[in-house]
């Protein structure tokens, strides 16, 4: 199957009966970017620059990956959609964007008639529309906000999701929640490593515990033949910022003091950090989803709404074509909510493993795989390849594991009463800390998780 048919597919799949839908919000997308919103003497002196340098205001010939049927195509110019986020000339910017989305709602009128003859501007276009629409890489920005803490005006900085494009509305409605989990995701930073500033994603499963995979840890840890067990190498510390990094400098946040354990059979690792110190915005364990429910059940998966967060990476060695990740302005490696879809599960040598389609763009091993409904973790992401469905670890397979049991790590069905129970247990232990004006807001939140108000 070529690029153009693989596209075309995965627009079925991924809108399903909602095409016409989708067109709708793509023309009205595409009326708002019609022009270019700056004044007349400011478009005046773009033109007259461009002009100036012999290029063109509009336009440009521009080299496709050779998975395209021809060479080369008129396309909106790439230099200036590949400009840096603090950069001028933001009307051509946002002009460029427009006229891609008018090829892809072009395509996406074709593909309501069936018809499959989309040219490679068309093609282009209904890749960038799949990405912006139907599998979203939503970025946690750092917000600004003011609290009233002890009858003074305090400033303090969250981590916020961004605006969520129509097709995905459910995000909005559940925003508080997902707000609340990525808090517990983190990067793993590295420091005294010869070639990396940072290993990989991995999240909190316990007060004490952060799950990554393997091949993570082992950019930073080696297995001691005479002591039997996992150890640092030489020279080497690692930590978790569970901050976005996006315009952000990063900061030391837990310490990883030692390895806990590796799976010998999954592509897993837990490691042991220091206890988080209590406030506002720190982070609280993700509840892991411990088996079949009448609320979760796995052979009921397909289909079912989830969303991954992790920080993605570029890989060039992938299929992921280079015009989509200039359309993105290449902002990897930084904090984003990915929306997709269950698609099952399947068995590997007797070994199940979860199917889903989030995170159409980019590398995120390590990611959690969260519950759209319960907000539960219910994997752990594995492997991925662009537009084409995820592998995941099924965590809920490793409830009475040893590692995972010689750890204490909790499982919860999704039922009431045991969210309630684990609920109280964090109030409880928030409660208890000298931080209590701080956890206030996070109480809160919890409560209304809990209890519905």
């Amino acid at each position: 199957m070529d690029r153009r048919h693989m596209v075309v597919q995965r627009a079925r799949d991924f809108f399903g009966d909602r095409l016409e839908d989708v067109l709708h919000m793509v023309l009205e997308d595409r009326n708002v970017l019609r022009g270019w919103q700056e004044p007349a003497h400011l478009r005046a002196a773009v033109r007259r620059t461009i002009r100036e340098e012999g290029g063109s205001s509009t336009t440009q010939t521009i080299t496709l990956p050779t998975s395209y049927t021809t060479d080369e195509i008129t396309a909106p110019t790439v230099f200036e959609m590949a400009r840096p986020a603090a950069e001028p000339d933001r009307g051509q910017q946002r002009e460029a964007f427009g006229r891609i989305l008018e090829a892809g709602a072009n395509a996406l009128q074709k593909v309501t008639r069936n018809a499959t003859d989309l040219t490679p501007e068309e093609t282009f276009g209904l890749e960038s529309v799949l990405l912006v629409y139907a599998r979203p890489a939503l970025l946690i920005s750092p917000t600004t906000i003011t609290e009233r803490r002890n009858n003074t005006n305090t400033i303090v900085e969250e981590d916020s999701l961004v605006a969520v494009p129509p097709f995905w509305n459910l995000l909005e409605d559940q925003r508080e929640d997902i707000e609340m989990i990525q808090r517990g995701v983190g990067r793993i930073e590295l420091l005294g490593h010869p070639d990396m500033d940072w290993a990989g994603t991995g999240f909190l499963i316990s007060d004490n515990i952060l799950l990554t995979t393997k091949r993570t840890a082992e950019l930073f840890a080696e297995f001691n033949q005479g002591g039997n067990c996992w150890q640092f190498r030489p020279g080497i510390s690692a930590w978790m910022d569970y901050r976005s990094t996006y315009q952000n400098v990063s900061t030391a946040g837990y310490r990883v003091r030692n390895i806990f354990g590796v799976h010998d059979t999954y592509d897993l690792a837990l490691l042991e950090v220091e206890p988080p110190q209590m406030n506002g915005s720190s982070p609280t364990p993700l509840p892991l989803f411990g088996g079949p429910s009448h609320v979760l059940n796995p052979s009921q998966f397909q289909g079912r709404p989830v969303y991954m967060i992790g920080y993605p990476v570029r890989d060039a060695r992938r299929n992921e074509p280079e015009l989509i990740s200039r359309i993105f302005r290449d902002v990897y490696n930084v904090k984003r909510v990915q929306p997709g879809l269950l698609r099952g599960e399947f068995r590997f040598s007797n070994i199940p493993f979860l199917s889903h389609d989030c995170g159409a763009l980019g590398v995120n091993c390590g990611a959690p795989i969260v519950d759209l409904e319960t907000h539960l973790v219910i994997g752990i992401q594995l492997s991925g390849r662009y537009l084409e469905p995820a592998t995941a670890i099924p965590l809920y397979c490793l409830k009475d594991d040893p590692l995972f049991r010689r750890a204490n790590i909790p499982f919860t069905d999704g039922t009431r009463r045991q969210e309630t129970e684990r609920t109280v247990q964090q109030l409880e232990r928030l409660a208890r800390s000298r931080y209590w004006n701080e956890v206030r807001a996070t109480i809160e939140q919890l409560y209304q998780r809990a209890f519905g108000y």
